[in-house]
């Protein structure tokens, strides 16, 4: 089931999705969990020298 999303952007504290700024923020999907997976990864390694880009698979319901 597609129910999957993949959220990006830059955050004030990269160890934690709730501080995205929403002027960066960045939202794909639905997708299957492991597509998902793969994009998130594809976009952090992207962005890798971007120590505040992360990227998150959250689930529909979050």
């Amino acid at each position: 089931m597609k129910n999957f999303y993949v959220i990006e952007g830059v955050h004030k504290d990269p160890n934690q999705k709730e501080t995205i700024l929403k002027e960066t923020e960045k939202k794909y999907g639905p997708f299957e969990e492991l597509e998902a997976n793969q994009i998130a990864k594809g976009l952090i390694q992207k962005n890798i020298d971007d120590f505040y880009h992360r990227a998150w698979v959250v689930n529909q319901s979050e």
